[in-house]
């Protein structure tokens, strides 16, 4: 009866060991990984078109078309062109490629997910230089 407690008592063990393992020092899936670049994809979505409204309600509260943005560059101008890089660059069409497209290795859904980590970083910085300037 002493052995089987013993015996009980390191498997236990083992079990969480494992299980810690596998909790904390595991990498990602590479369906992790996928999900990951999706949802940050999403999110860069999301924080383009709130920069694109606040700028908007900017330039139609505040009359402030022309006001200076930054250094030789209007407001007007820069949502446009602002505008025009979230459409190419975070389409609903690019985002599908994406979640659809099964060819994609490991490799390219890491440096995807990197590239959009950077991205959503300066959109965050950008963010709050929009709100500083309204």
């Amino acid at each position: 009866m002493e052995t089987l407690g013993i015996f009980a008592g390191i498997f236990g063990a083992f079990i969480a060991l494992i299980t810690y393992y596998k909790t904390f020092y595991s990498k990602p899936s590479f369906d992790e990984e996928r999900t990951n670049m999706l949802g940050m994809f999403k999110a860069n979505q999301f924080i383009c078109l709130e920069i694109q409204n606040l700028m908007q309600k900017y330039i139609d509260e505040k009359n402030g078309a022309n006001h200076e943005f930054t250094t030789g560059i209007t407001f007007q101008e820069y949502l446009e062109k602002f505008k025009s890089e979230c459409e190419n660059g975070l389409s609903n069409t690019l985002f599908e490629d994406l979640k659809n497209n099964k060819s994609y290795t490991k490799s390219n859904i890491e440096t995807f997910l990197k590239g959009l980590e950077h991205q959503n970083n300066t959109f965050i910085s950008l963010k709050g230089y929009v709100l500083l300037k309204i």
